[in-house]
């Protein structure tokens, strides 16, 4: 019963990877692992963006001065902003990368899937490492 606690918390508060790794190596099935993590990783992201788009109602000073830092830069931001999302789960959390998102001013309804997709690309490539389908293509 232990393990699944530890595979929650992992998926939730270290990304989807480490529950992957830790899913798959006490032997749970790699695609409920995998499906798994994914959707603990969604509810980081609905949090996230809630608690922000809360914190913007409540404190509406705050909104305001956001979007006057990021007003210059918001021609890059819609342009570039998918790829960032995207690239960003590299460096970044799913959690904080919605946090960032909501921050510079992606809507939620593009927010969302672009980091579905970065969640799963990211947990395509752990799933990977944790059933060993790279040291048969590197090798």
């Amino acid at each position: 019963m232990y393990e699944l606690i530890v595979f929650i918390v992992l998926s939730l508060v270290f990304e989807s990877g480490l529950g992957i790794v830790y899913g798959v190596g006490i032997g749970y099935e790699p695609v409920v692992v995998f499906l798994a993590a994914i959707l603990l990783n969604l509810v980081t992201i609905v949090v996230a963006v809630s608690a922000v788009d809360r914190l913007f109602e409540w404190k509406k000073g705050f909104k305001s001065w956001v979007e006057r830092r990021t007003c210059r830069a918001q021609k890059l931001i819609d342009k570039y902003g998918c790829v960032g999302i995207v690239m960003g789960i590299l460096i970044l959390s799913p959690m904080q990368l919605a946090v960032v998102g909501r921050l510079i001013g992606i809507k939620s309804s593009r927010l969302y899937p672009l980091l579905l997709a970065a969640t799963c690309l990211v947990a395509v490539a752990y799933l990977g490492v944790a059933i060993g389908v790279f040291k048969f293509l590197l090798a």
